[in-house]
């Protein structure tokens, strides 16, 4: 990726984001740590000041308060710097400050009323006054060059830690969006191959986070969806080609004939309606493949509510029990009551139909055919049993193709839609439908989950 690319990508939008909140939850801690240090440091400079006034105190006591002070000035000290000894007017008698005091207690003066010291990095100098016994003023300073010190340290130290933060801060959220951003592109990037055509298969993470794994998951079953539509619709145009070419042919066939018995009225119009019975069978075909493309596409299962399964299987049971009678047949069930399933009732009456009239159009007469519903650890099971030659094992999965009709069926009537129907319903349910032979006869198993 090109760095002008990943700068604008969100990831380094949200590292940039992240390093600064960082940065100002450094300095705001800096800040409160800054703060109690200055004013650790300033209370001790203080008491400092005061330790050093009683000891002078004691001296003047003494008799010993001018050459105390001499001493002092003569030795450096770190402990306090400043002292003036003056009268009761003020008058200076020993000492290094030009200051005269008027009150007792904690002042704060510029530093150019001192002399005879190094002013270092101090501005302006503290000062303790005291009245000792007579009259004369004690006073006892110190200026503040190490906390003028200690705060151009800090502040050093504040703006190289508040960097640091930030460069870490960005460095790793530039590697972590740079590992991002890679994978999301070659995720794009197989994604795009595989639509291409060029890689065949599911995306695969080779190297990624969980979140990846779950995204290419999910994307593949999205592809999934497509490749199984476009599938469809590959099938479907092959079908129409194929499959209705025939009754097209035939239909063309029979108008033309029609067309030439002017003088035979009575064969002209049985001409024209069989010819509308092939119009009907074409239209009843493109009508189901509508439907199946329709099943196939929805992918929403928010309308479905609880339909009653027991009562489902025992009413279709009962609907079609006089229709197989009529072909020779004879329908029963075998329901267990209470068992219900999530769906679209008007679909499920569509296969359980479609799977009835399946059994009754191609076995002999004869054929008994048993609906049965139970419970069981898996689920609900419904079947829809018969006693006829059954289905070729071979032909198990096949028989769910649009327009697959076996030798044995392609004399009577239909499509070979029906169970294409069943399949799509099926799917859309999440019910797997399985085959199994009872020799003699079919079982169409189906499991309500």
């Amino acid at each position: 990726m090109h760095p002008n690319s990943f700068i604008r990508t969100a990831t380094f939008r949200v590292a940039a984001m992240q390093a600064l909140a960082f940065a100002l939850v450094v300095a705001a801690l800096f800040g409160l740590v800054w703060r109690e240090i200055h004013t650790y440091v300033a209370d001790q400079l203080r008491t400092a000041v005061e330790v050093e006034t009683a000891s002078l105190r004691e001296a003047a006591r003494a008799g010993t308060l001018e050459p105390q002070i001499r001493q002092r000035l003569s030795v450096k000290q770190e402990g306090a710097d400043y002292y003036l000894l003056s009268d009761a007017g003020g008058n200076h008698i020993a000492g290094n400050l030009l200051f005269h005091p008027t009150m007792a207690g904690w002042q704060r003066v510029p530093i150019h009323n001192a002399y005879g010291i190094h002013k270092g990095h101090a501005n302006q100098v503290d000062l303790f006054v005291t009245r000792l016994d007579g009259g004369k003023w004690l006073t006892v300073g110190r200026d503040n060059r190490d906390i003028g010190e200690l705060d151009e340290n800090l502040g050093r130290y504040f703006f190289f830690s508040v960097g640091v933060a930030m460069l870490f801060a960005l460095l790793s959220g530039g590697i972590a969006g740079h590992i991002f951003v890679k994978s999301v592109d070659r995720l794009s990037a197989r994604a795009e191959r595989i639509v291409t055509g060029e890689e065949v298969g599911p995306l695969r993470l080779e190297r990624g986070s969980a979140e990846f794994v779950r995204l290419a998951g999910r994307l593949n079953r999205i592809l999934e969806r497509v490749h199984t539509l476009m599938e469809n619709m590959r099938q479907v145009s092959n079908d129409i080609a194929h499959d209705l070419r025939t009754p097209l042919t035939r239909l063309r066939q029979r108008l033309e004939s029609a067309a030439e018995l002017d003088h035979e009225p009575m064969q002209q119009r049985a001409a024209i309606e069989r010819s509308i019975a092939d119009v009907d069978g074409v239209l009843a075909t493109f009508g189901a493949l509508l439907r199946i493309s329709r099943i196939q596409a929805r992918e929403r299962r928010a309308g479905f509510a609880p339909v009653d399964l027991s009562e489902l299987f025992s009413s279709m049971a009962d609907t079609y029990a006089p229709v197989a009678e009529d072909a020779g047949h004879f329908v029963s069930a075998r329901v267990q009551p209470g068992l219900a399933f999530k769906g679209d009732k008007a679909l499920l009456t569509q296969m359980l139909s479609n799977l009835i009239e399946n059994a009754i159009h191609h076995t002999p007469v004869g054929t008994r055919i048993t609906l049965s519903l139970m419970a069981s650890i898996e689920g609900v099971i419904g079947c829809v049993e018969d006693t006829g030659p059954g289905i070729p094992a071979t032909d198990h999965k096949r028989v769910f193709h649009r327009f697959v009709r076996l030798d044995s069926s392609r004399t009577s009537p239909g499509s070979g839609l029906g169970l294409a129907l069943v399949a799509a319903i099926a799917e859309l349910h999440r019910v797997p439908v399985a085959l199994f032979d009872r020799k003699p006869g079919l079982a169409i198993e189906m499991r309500f989950t």
